[in-house]
């Protein structure tokens, strides 16, 4: 029983991050129609942030955290204007592409920045270990969990309770009527590409002390917040979060037959949610998008 606890503790956590991750990815998408292959990107630039403030710089841990968020943001304006903005009455597809190239780009500045060479960010949080019914958590997992709650909470309430908010679903739902209902489509579109970046920063930024941070550390983030998306439905925020909570779980309790066989469990349920429900668990209505 101890075991089957500490499992859903550990699948807590890495569904947190999921979750974290897979919400910055499905606002950008919400909006912008955009498939972010560049998504993870951002994280690894969060991480990389905290790694330098906190290993090179001795700096605090905490607020470091926040710089890496401004930073995935300030990273995210400057790629939306350079990269997407342009494009934003092409085809979808060339979006895509520059996504892609986006990704290739960050990762070769980040090796020839920092070297290849994985790092992990030293933090005094990952001392302190809490005991729960026989299972433990350290107190890094923690802040992870609660900064989790935090954002996602933020951002539920900055979307559905605030004049941004309402002009970001307007414009999710339908750009060509928000515009001629006097939404400035394309400032909400920048703004939302920055605020999907800044948490997608805050996702490196909580993993640091926890994996390895290195150039390529993007690519198996944005694979598993595309499994969120589509898992909890493209656009939808309740999906996100939830989507990300059960791939956490099912990873967890997946390694308790083998490890081998997690992200076999977690492509396993992909597929059969395609199958079943290939708009995702939380798209039935339109109106559920962002």
């Amino acid at each position: 029983m101890e075991i089957i606890f500490q499992q859903f503790i550990n699948g807590i956590v890495s569904g947190s991050t999921y979750a974290l991750i897979g919400l910055g990815l499905t606002l950008i998408y919400g909006v912008m129609g955009l498939v972010n292959f560049a998504h993870g990107e951002f994280a690894m630039i969060g991480g990389f942030t905290t790694f330098y403030l906190v290993a090179q710089q001795q700096g605090s841990y905490l607020p470091a955290i926040l710089v890496a968020v401004l930073a995935a943001a300030i990273a995210g304006i400057v790629v939306d204007l350079v990269a997407f903005y342009p494009l934003r009455k092409a085809n979808p597809l060339n979006l895509m592409l520059s996504s892609l190239g986006v990704s290739i780009f960050l990762v070769n500045l980040s090796q020839y920045i920092f070297s290849a060479d994985p790092r992990k960010t030293p933090t005094k949080f990952m001392e302190s270990v809490y005991h729960l019914g026989g299972a433990s958590i350290t107190g890094q997992r923690v802040i992870i969990i609660v900064a989790s709650i935090i954002l996602a909470a933020g951002i539920y309430l900055l979307v559905q309770k605030t004049s941004f908010g309402r002009a970001v679903r307007a414009a999710s739902l339908d750009a060509e009527t928000a515009l001629l209902y006097g939404v400035n489509t394309d400032k909400v579109a920048f703004f939302t590409f920055a605020l999907g970046t800044a948490l997608a920063g805050a996702t490196g930024a909580l993993v640091g002390p926890l994996f390895d941070v290195y150039p390529t550390m993007g690519l198996p983030l944005t694979m598993k917040a595309f499994v969120v998306v589509v898992l909890g439905g493209m656009g939808s925020i309740p999906g996100a979060i939830i989507g990300g909570l059960i791939i956490g779980l099912a990873e967890s309790f997946a390694s308790l037959i083998s490890s081998r066989y997690t992200e076999l469990f977690v492509y396993l349920i992909l597929l059969l949610v395609l199958i079943f429900k290939p708009h995702g668990i939380f798209r039935r209505y339109r109106e559920e998008k962002v």
